[in-house]
Formats: structure tokens, sequence, C-alpha cells
């Protein structure tokens, strides 16, 4: 071989491996920006719901129109405006069709509205503890009164999202509880004595269970 031909060779090798490097570089860089979007796609809630939540939600929706699902992580419940607050996501996750996921302890007005997600999924919680929903009547007004016509149209709201998977016979079973911390208990896993729906009638008291679906019979998906 000459020394133009050495040349030549040495120049196309130097080239092709340039040529590797950016297109490797170029891979990276879409991977990584595909798992932004794949964060991005999904809203992720916290804490005790308030209106700030749902202003949050429609930030979220402004910035990227295609998204799809609400992440709900150990959210207690709300405040004393819960009915409004849940009528609010309702009114997002209907119009953009969302689906919602529970991850940790969902109580109160966080269960419904994971319940009316177009697809529910309870997710294993980061802290330890199985992911569980508690479901019971939620107050409503300055003076957190209860209010039965706004928990029978949640109720109502949910039972026609699980396409009748949650008997209403057993979403009233919630207003048997003598105080908050009393009400029916959907567990992402059996109970190790047997179960996954369970009623308590207040603090204190036994958890029973109270049916032997799963959560699947109820309309709900479990995922890892």
């Amino acid at each position: 071989m000459n020394t133009k031909s050495a040349v030549i060779l040495q120049f196309w090798r130097h080239l092709s491996f340039n040529v590797g490097v950016i297109a490797t570089l170029i891979v990276g860089a879409g991977l990584a920006n595909a798992g932004e979007l794949a964060v991005s796609a999904r809203h992720l809630v916290t804490d005790s719901l308030t209106m700030e939540h749902v202003a949050a939600l429609d930030a979220a929706l402004k910035a990227n129109p295609d998204m799809k699902e609400i992440e709900l992580v150990d959210v207690p419940g709300a405040s004393k405006i819960a009915p409004d607050v849940a009528y609010q996501f309702q009114l997002r996750i209907n119009q953009n069709k969302m689906r919602t996921f529970a991850r940790g302890f969902c109580a109160s007005t966080c269960a419904y509205i994971f319940l009316m997600g177009h697809e529910r999924t309870l997710l294993p919680s980061k802290n330890g503890q199985d992911t569980v929903l508690l479901m019971h009547s939620i107050n409503s007004g300055i003076d957190g009164t209860f209010q039965r016509t706004y928990n029978d149209d949640l109720i109502s709201i949910v039972h026609q999202r699980s396409n009748g998977k949650l008997p209403f016979d057993l979403l009233n079973k919630m207003y048997e509880t003598t105080d908050r911390s009393g009400g029916i208990y959907i567990y992402r896993k059996p109970l190790d004595t047997g179960g996954y729906v369970f009623f308590q009638a207040q603090y204190g008291a036994k958890r029973v269970k109270m049916s032997d679906a799963t959560p699947a019979d109820l309309g709900i998906h479990v995922d890892e």
C-alpha cells in the first residue's frame, strides 16, 4: 500500500469512529429525552388535597396536553371543600380520558379521585407498607359538615366508572362508620388473614373482611 492510500484509509477510519461516537451521543440524548417525556406524561399528586392541586393539574395539562395519567402518592384526603376538589378532578379526568394510579395511602377524596380514572391501577408503596384505599363519607362546607347528597353522587360516579364492579351495597357500607378512621379498606395485596376488602366501623375497631372480591373483581388493576 502506497503512502497516499494509507493516509486515505486512516482518514476513513477516523471519520467512521467519530460518526459512531456522534450517533451514540444522539441516541443517548434521545433516550434521555424519551425518559423525561415518560415522566412528564404522568402528573404526580401528593399531600392533603386543595384547589391548588387542581391548579397544578391545569398547569401540567397546559404544558403537556397529551398527558393521560395521574399518580396519587400518600394522599390522606382533602380540606373542607372536598366535594369541590373531587368534582374538579373528575371534570379534568373525563375531558382528557385520564388513567389514575395510587401508591401508598389513598384515603377519602383521594380514593374517589382514584376510582374516577378511566383505568385504575394500584402500585406498590415506597414506604414499606402496602398500598391501600380508604373510602368513607366526605364532609363539605366551611364548617366541614356531612352532606349525604354529595356522597351519594360520588358513590354513583365511581360505581358507574367501574361498570358496576364496585357494587352499591359495598360502597354504602361507609355510612355505617362512626368516625373519620372508619370506612372501607381495599388493599393492593391480601392481608395475612386473607382478603382484600375490609370494613372498620371506627378508630381502634377490628377490620372485618366484608367481601371475597379482589381488586380485579372491583375493576382495579394491580401493577409493580
